[in-house]
């Protein structure tokens, strides 16, 4: 239902038009997802929902494009919002992924970093061998030249 004010009637949330689609699937595939919520007032129920629409907004970011503070702050989001009656644990899981994701990418990313430092050092010593074998070979071929009369007499 159209309230005038720019915002849209969704299960008893007003939201804005732009977001009317995403409040509506949220309800169609988790349906339990406001129906524990406590308070009454419009101004604060709007303000939940938009608090869940920006957390979700967060989970869909890239690992790598989230810090650890991030993370957390919205996992206090995301207890608050249980808190007052939100049923969320579809979206709890998806915010666990999302933190064992980081992990394992940064994880991933040290690993990495460590076998590039281990490759430059290896060519670093394989450098070193073949000036070493160079050296060594100039030596034998000075060492195995004939001596003329005059080296000899």
């Amino acid at each position: 239902m159209w309230n005038g004010d720019g915002t849209v009637d969704v299960n008893g949330f007003r939201v804005f038009y732009s977001e009317v689609d995403y409040v509506r699937r949220i309800f169609e595939r988790h349906p339990e997802t406001a129906s524990n919520i406590r308070p009454k007032n419009q101004l604060v129920k709007n303000a939940y929902m938009n608090n869940l629409l920006d957390l979700i907004d967060i989970i869909c970011l890239a690992p790598q494009e989230l810090t650890e503070e991030e993370l957390r702050d919205a996992e206090n989001t995301l207890l608050d919002l249980v808190g007052v009656g939100f049923e969320l644990d579809w979206l709890k899981r998806k915010l666990e992924e999302l933190c064992v994701k980081k992990k394992k990418m940064e994880a991933r990313g040290a690993r990495m970093r460590e076998l590039d430092r281990m490759i430059v050092e290896q060519r670093q010593v394989l450098l070193e061998l073949e000036a070493e074998l160079k050296n060594e070979e100039n030596e034998a071929v000075s060492d195995s030249a004939r001596l003329g009369f005059e080296d000899v007499v």
